[in-house]
């Protein structure tokens, strides 16, 4: 049996917390078996999180907080309650993913180290491609922490984005390093409470209300694309985060706001088309999670988004260009995609690429090989 920690930031919509879940049910080998823990750094209580837990409670996944609902108690004192959470439960592998993982898990192997204790194997996803950015200090102790460990990269984007930082920052590149694309499952389609309209054009936003995915841009899009093609288009704005008041300000009959919703890939499929204006992303799993319910994606030209779509996707568009966008609204109320064309390819292209299968093989092996590495 092979233990392995999930430490993640919270219990929450997000992508890399998606993955994490994903690899806690799905991981398995034909000589090995995995027992799983969900560690988050900070408890979480909202609907979605609840939701979360009854979830994978009934799959018998078990999880632990580090500390209360308060972040910064998480993140200060979170490493004392890992090492606990270490010495009580004995995993073989610690997989984190993320920044603020990362930084706990620096602090309790710095920790460990003092006292002469031997640690666990280490993986890292890298599920972004921005690194550490707005704290470029912080970043440098955290990756002088590590050395060797195993290194997965979301994306190709991402993985550049890891070894660009270790440069940056005069540290040896890893030389366990891989990229394994985040698999999704096939949708089974739930009820949901979404108000779809079927007499306009329903648009999904789904993901964290912050600038990273472009929320601040696509509220001032969705003002001029009401106000060109008015009663045309029903903007449906599904998840949670810093950006909330600015959001619910925007209700109207044309504007829809919804709290985060658990297992929205199931939920996907009567959406006409998804819309994502990040700025950056380490892969864009809800992209992948569209195409597999055959819902177009109308995404930012941000190369790792572009790797979940099909070469030449005609629904891109650059975030700083309003005509453009526009233009592809006005393409859509007037019919000049091949729509059911464009949802035959984008199943086709990540039914080959990022199947749920290929990344728990491909990480079942790598638990496998850390535990011996």
């Amino acid at each position: 049996m092979i233990k392995v920690f999930q430490l993640i930031r919270s219990i929450h919509l997000g992508g890399a917390e998606i993955v994490a879940f994903n690899l806690s049910e799905y991981c398995k080998t034909d000589n090995d078996d995995f027992e799983f823990v969900i560690i988050e750094l900070h408890k979480s209580k909202d609907d979605y999180s609840i939701d979360k837990k009854n979830e994978l409670k009934a799959k018998n996944i078990a999880y632990a907080s580090l500390g209360p609902s308060f972040k910064m108690i998480g993140l200060m004192f979170g490493h004392f309650s890992l090492a606990y959470q270490i010495l009580k439960r004995k995993p073989d592998i610690i997989h984190s993913h993320t920044d603020l993982p990362d930084l706990v898990l620096s602090n309790t192997k710095r920790l460990f180290s003092l006292f002469h204790i031997k640690f666990p194997a280490i993986i890292r996803t890298i599920h972004n491609t921005e690194l550490w950015s707005t704290h470029n200090l912080l970043g440098k102790y955290v990756e002088s922490c590590f050395e060797d460990d195993m290194i997965v990269g979301v994306s190709n984007q991402s993985l550049i984005a890891y070894e660009n930082l270790r440069v940056d920052y005069k540290l040896k590149i890893s030389d366990y390093k891989s990229v394994i694309y985040n698999g999704c499952k096939v949708p089974a389609f739930r009820e949901h409470q979404f108000q779809i309209n079927p007499n306009k054009i329903n648009v999904a936003f789904c993901g964290r209300f912050e600038e990273q995915k472009g929320i601040d841009v696509l509220l001032k899009r969705i003002i001029a694309v009401n106000a060109k093609y008015p009663d045309n288009f029903l903007f449906h704005i599904i998840g949670s985060g810093s950006y909330r008041n600015e959001v619910e300000k925007m209700v109207n009959k044309d504007v829809l706001v919804y709290d985060a919703v658990s297992n929205m890939s199931d939920k996907l499929y009567d959406f006409d088309f998804l819309i994502m204006p990040s700025r950056f992303e380490g892969l864009g799993l809800i992209s992948i999670e569209a195409s597999f319910s055959k819902v177009p994606v109308i995404a930012s030209s941000v190369k790792a988004i572009l790797e979940t779509l099909p070469p030449e996707w005609p629904l891109k568009f650059q975030l700083e260009d309003e005509e453009e966008l526009l233009m592809i609204f006005d393409n859509i109320l007037n019919k000049k995609y091949e729509i059911v064309k464009l949802k035959d390819s984008a199943y086709s292209y990540v039914a080959t690429k990022f199947s749920m299968s290929v990344m728990s093989k491909a990480y079942s092996s790598l638990y496998v090989d850390s535990v011996i590495k």
